[in-house]
C-alpha cells in the first residue's frame, strides 16, 4: 500500500498535549499503528527508541537511519520473523501491528505519536523527505509543576543539563524545556516547512482551527469536512494555567525572560 501523504510525527514533552493531537490527525485519516497505550503512544517507536542507554552509546546516523528504516518497515507491512532477529522485542507486537498500514484501508497515510520522538527529530527528517514533524508545546510554567519529568530524567544529558543542579526539579524542568525550545528553533530554521511549532494552549482552545493549518502545512489532501469532527474529542484539559497559584522564586530572571521573549506570559 503506498501513498503520497507525508509520513507524520508529533513529538513534545510528556504531558504538553500530544495525545489530543495524535487524536486529531489520526481522525483526518491517518494509521497511528496497531500498538499503542493508554495515551496512544506508538509502543513500537517507543520499544525501539526510548533506549538512553543506547543513545549514549553514540550510535553513528547510520544505525540509527537503519533502525528509523526498521521501524517503518514494521509499520507499513507489519512484524516479520526477519525483523525479530534485529529486535527481539518487536515478537510481543506482532499479532496486534497486523499488517501495518498495508492493512488499513481507507487511511491517507501513516503518523507516529511519541513524545520522545523529538529526540530524533533530525534524523526523522532526515531519513524520509516526505516526512514531517508537529511539535507540540505546552506552556513553559505549567511544564515546569508537571508531575510528568520523565523525559528530564532519560534525556537532560542530551542538552547538556545536570537536574541536580537545579535548586528544584520545576526549575530543572523550566530549563530542559528551553534547552528543547532553543533546538526547536534552530530546526525550524534549518529544515523550512518540515516542522510544524504547534502551541498545545492554542489548539486546545480552537482545535479545528489548528488542526487546519496543520492540513494546510503539510498539503494534507484532506477534505476540509472531515476536520471539525476529527476535533470532537479535544478538551481544555484542567491543568491548564496551573502556574499562576504557584511559587515561581525558585525560577532564575533568565529562565522567566526566556519564556516572555517566547511569547509566554510569564
Amino acid at each position: 500500500m503506498t501513498t503520497d501523504a507525508p509520513i507524520l510525527f508529533i513529538g513534545g514533552l510528556g504531558g504538553s498535549g500530544t495525545r489530543a493531537v495524535a487524536g486529531a490527525v489520526a481522525g483526518i485519516g491517518y494509521y497511528p499503528g496497531g500498538c499503542l497505550n493508554g495515551a496512544n503512544d506508538n509502543l513500537i517507536f517507543t520499544e525501539l527508541f526510548k533506549r538512553p542507554d543506547w543513545l549514549r552509546s553514540r550510535p553513528s546516523p547510520a544505525r540509527i537511519r537503519d533502525r528509523l528504516r526498521l521501524f517503518e518497515a514494521v509499520m507499513t507491512g507489519g512484524v516479520r520473523w526477519h525483523h525479530l532477529l534485529r529486535a527481539p522485542g518487536l515478537r510481543r507486537f506482532r499479532r496486534d501491528q497486523g499488517h501495518g498500514f498495508a492493512g488499513a484501508p481507507g487511511a491517507i497515510g501513516w503518523m507516529t505519536k511519541e513524545p520522545n520522538c523529538h529526540v530524533y527529530l533530525e534524523a526523522i527528517l532526515e531519513t524520509w523527505p516526505n516526512a514531517g514533524f508537529v511539535y507540540v508545546s505546552r506552556h513553559p510554567l505549567d511544564m515546569a509543576f508537571s508531575d510528568n519529568k520523565g523525559q528530564l530524567g532519560n534525556w537532560s544529558w542530551l542538552f547538556d543539563l545536570d537536574p541536580a543542579q537545579w535548586p528544584t526539579p520545576e526549575a530543572a524542568q523550566l530549563e530542559y524545556w528551553i534547552r528543547t525550545q532553543r533546538r526547536l528553533d534552530a530546526l525550524v530554521a534549518r529544515h523550512p516547512g518540515r516542522v510544524f511549532p504547534l502551541r498545545f494552549d492554542d489548539f486546545a482552545e480552537r482545535p479545528a482551527e489548528h488542526l487546519g493549518r496543520i492540513v494546510d502545512a503539510f498539503a494534507l489532501a484532506v477534505p476540509r469536512a472531515r476536520i471539525e469532527p476529527a476535533c470532537a474529542g479535544v478538551i481544555r484539559p484542567d491543568g491548564m494555567g496551573r502556574w499562576r497559584d504557584r511559587d515561581l522564586s525558585a525560577f532564575s530572571e533568565q529562565q522567566l525572560a526566556f519564556c516572555r521573549e517566547a511569547g509566554w506570559e510569564a
